[in-house]
């Protein structure tokens, strides 16, 4: 996973690196608590708030990305923005995998069952990342319907502008092409995401597959 992380992070921009650093500290100030004061609660109710605490990293990234973006570069909300938010979002689920391993490989060092402890924590941190990354492949892959039929609806209000003779609105139908054409670079941005979580998403099972689980 170090070598896989390396690799990652050399495609990763650097405003999305420190931005996914402050998502992986925050969420660890948040969740140590939250972990500590649901730790006597029945199996069922702390699963519920263990769902919360998935949400926690995908919220900040989008929190921090947005505060970045629109404060340092005034885009607010733009294309970048969600971007570099996934990239941050999926960068700190890696660190978060990273220091999990270095978590364990320190407290296994005083322990003798270290080997059977590190099996399970590993394991139980891919089975983390496989729910992470699927729950933004979901998001992302409803996002990308949503500009797909917003990219439909314009064309078709261009066409109709194109084949009614009685106008001829050069200013709208220009832009129309520029609204197209970034719905069309979002469309772009979306579908690589897609790509790279359903990756990394079978990175892992195959990491799950050599541990010898299903």
């Amino acid at each position: 996973m170090e070598s896989e992380f390396i690799y990652n992070l050399k495609k990763t921009s650097l405003e999305a690196i420190i931005i996914g650093l402050l998502v992986f500290g925050f969420t660890m100030l948040i969740k140590w608590p939250i972990k500590k004061l649901t730790a006597k609660l029945d199996e069922n109710k702390r699963k519920a708030v263990n769902t919360i605490i998935v949400f926690i990293p995908m919220i900040l990234s989008l929190i921090f990305s947005t505060l970045y973006f629109g404060i340092f570069k005034s885009d607010w909300f733009g294309t970048t923005t969600f971007d570099c938010s996934a990239t941050a979002y999926i960068f700190a689920v890696t660190v978060y995998a990273v220091f999990s391993r270095i978590i364990i490989v320190i407290k296994g060092a005083k322990n003798s069952d270290v080997s059977q402890s590190y099996d399970r924590e590993f394991i139980k941190s891919i089975k983390t990342k496989i729910t992470d990354f699927t729950q933004v492949l979901k998001l992302d892959e409803k996002k990308l319907i949503k500009v797909i039929d917003e990219i439909n609806r314009l064309l078709s209000i261009r066409e109709n502008l194109i084949q009614n003779s009685n106008i001829q609105d050069i200013s709208a139908t220009e832009k129309l092409d520029n609204q197209i054409y970034d719905l069309e670079t979002q469309k772009t941005y979306i579908q690589e995401a897609i790509n790279q979580a359903k990756i990394e998403i079978e990175n892992c099972k195959n990491q799950l597959i050599k541990k010898g689980e299903n």
